[in-house]
């Protein structure tokens, strides 16, 4: 691995946990998550258009809600290893009209990283309403990390 890109995500420091950072039973985003019978989490299909996907036309949105894959309620607290991003460019994505996780936080995330950072006005389903953008920064970042061992 030689770099790492974020696009719109948790980055916690060794020993946090993403709880440490977003409580989902407060704010905009109460009620985004519901929890089945085995502890794991869904983002409310009721829900996903106006709190996940905003920017993203309905009917993709419905089919994203539809097949979307659960996480464990325990990501809440388990605490974090040694990030990654401590060793390696970093590069991150802030979506500033993001409701499930605030853009002040990805922007804490991103500057704890000293990743590049771009912006602009999007939902948390940022790859899938602005893919061009956010392809620009993968491609940017695979680029900058060739340019700068090409150069060793």
């Amino acid at each position: 691995m030689k770099g790492l890109v974020y696009v719109a995500a948790f980055a916690p420091k060794e020993g946090q946990s993403i709880g440490n950072f977003f409580d989902f039973s407060k704010g905009v985003s109460a009620g985004l998550l519901i929890k089945d019978e085995g502890g794991f989490l869904y983002i409310d299909p009721n829900k996903f258009h106006d709190l996940f996907a905003q920017d993203v036309d309905p009917v993709q949105t419905d089919i994203m809600a539809a097949v979307q894959k659960p996480i464990n309620s325990s990501i809440f607290a388990d605490k974090s290893g040694p990030p990654a991003w401590e060793q390696l460019p970093t590069w991150y994505q802030v979506s500033e009209n993001d409701k499930a996780i605030p853009p002040d936080t990805q922007r804490m995330f991103a500057k704890q990283m000293n990743a590049t950072t771009i912006s602009f006005p999007a939902s948390h389903a940022s790859y899938v309403s602005h893919p061009n953008e956010v392809a620009k920064l993968i491609l940017d970042a695979a680029n900058s990390i060739s340019n700068s061992t090409s150069n060793k």
